[in-house]
């Protein structure tokens, strides 16, 4: 098949969890004979969307990257209607869409996108967050596969959102606690499946080698992700802390990222940068990892982990990552801080308990999530929905 790929942004230095699904998806795809380009802007700051790459054909390893200027911003227009939202005020359509309109948006990219359409199999564009999406699927909605990256949060209950999750096409979730999400947004879903993203097992780790290089401590609770309010490492911060203090432990915290979250300089808490070649030897060398993300469609760094066979905690109000700490016999969740201190305490006190979920992690990730089996599923799907004859939609009104 022919495919083409849309994302906000795309560079190989950008960690956020629909970049990399993006990234991989390409370069998976390509591997086994598809032909894919992405289609993204030249902006690469996701608070600013500032152009700062070049417009044109650029490449990421083997994967085509056509890159298009993002529009200007009203950022004061965004602002206001960002807090309406966020105060769960009902708005116009034509409001929502302005919405769209200043945050990030290429009109270079939908012509383009609009002339080479037919040219295409399938688009697939991520998240559902983002104007890019949304205007991909509205300049050719028979065409466009969303995969909506989807979070219980207030920007999910738009007009422009439920629109979306009807009329495209298909849709392709990372989780079955994500479909179960859309379906309070959307009753009538357009075509969907369950797909997610695709791991290989890591190779010899050496968690050892970690600890030297990274001067690690013996036991150490791990965090990976951005340092952010939406992340919950706040909450993340204060248990700890107040954990510490609690038990007199020595255990610490690791933060593995970077982000506007600021943290007191006390002991117990580092935050750390590595060499990613290291990374599956900072996990194995990890005691745990919390991943306290409420709104999580699918946690890459819980795959991660537990391919790395170390055993998780998750916040219990977050469908996705208990689902699949349910689902996998992997990991623990809490939702109040005498949870958090219980299930700290019990994987601590036990290595076979830290051993049994870990590897039971690392067996549920091969099993579901392993890359023959992510491919497997995405190519049946437009397989399934290309394949239908169906009249051609044509392109909604924005």
């Amino acid at each position: 098949m022919k495919l083409a790929i849309v994302v906000p942004r795309l560079t190989d230095e950008i960690v956020g969890g629909a970049e990399l699904l993006a990234l991989w998806l390409a370069q998976r795809l390509l591997k086994v004979g598809h032909h894919v380009e992405v289609l993204t802007t030249c902006a690469v700051d996701h608070y600013t969307w500032k152009n700062v790459l070049p417009p044109g054909l650029d490449r990421i390893g083997n994967v085509p990257v056509r890159r298009y200027p993002a529009d200007k911003r009203d950022i004061g227009m965004f602002a206001q209607l960002e807090h309406a939202i966020q105060a769960q005020y009902t708005l116009s359509r034509e409001e929502e869409l302005l919405w769209l309109r200043n945050g990030v948006v290429s009109s270079a990219l939908e012509a383009d996108l609009a002339k080479r359409a037919s040219s295409y199999d399938a688009i697939l564009a991520l998240p559902y967050l983002f104007g890019t999406t949304y205007f991909a699927y509205a300049t050719a909605p028979d065409r466009t596969v969303v995969i909506p990256c989807l979070h219980d949060e207030a920007y999910a209950r738009l007009g422009v959102v439920a629109e979306m999750l009807g009329g495209a096409r298909g849709l392709m979730f990372n989780s079955a606690p994500e479909a179960e999400l859309a379906l309070r947004f959307q009753r009538s879903l357009a075509p969907s499946t369950v797909v997610g993203a695709g791991f290989d097992p890591p190779g010899p780790t050496d968690s050892e080698l970690a600890r030297r290089l990274y001067d690690l401590p013996e036991l150490f609770l791990l965090y990976v992700g951005r340092l952010e309010g939406g992340k919950n490492v706040p909450l993340l911060l204060e248990n700890f802390l107040r954990y510490r203090e609690r038990r007199g432990t020595e255990l610490s915290l690791v933060l593995l990222g970077s982000g506007d979250v600021k943290f007191p300089a006390k002991r117990g808490i580092r935050q750390l940068q590595i060499d990613w070649r290291h990374r599956d030897s900072v996990y194995a060398a990890a005691t745990v990892l919390c991943q306290p993300s409420r709104m999580e469609s699918f946690s890459i760094v819980m795959m991660q982990a537990w391919l790395a066979e170390r055993p998780i905690i998750v916040h219990a109000e977050s469908p996705v990552t208990r689902g699949h700490c349910e689902q996998s016999n992997g990991g623990l969740w809490f939702s109040i801080y005498p949870e958090f201190e219980e299930v700290l305490d019990r994987l601590l006190r036990s290595a076979q308990l830290r051993r049994t979920l870990g590897r039971q992690g690392r067996e549920f990730v091969l099993r579901e999530y392993s890359w023959p089996a992510v491919l497997s599923r995405l190519e049946t799907a437009l397989s399934s929905w290309f394949e239908r004859s169906r009249e051609p939609v044509p392109a909604l009104k924005s």
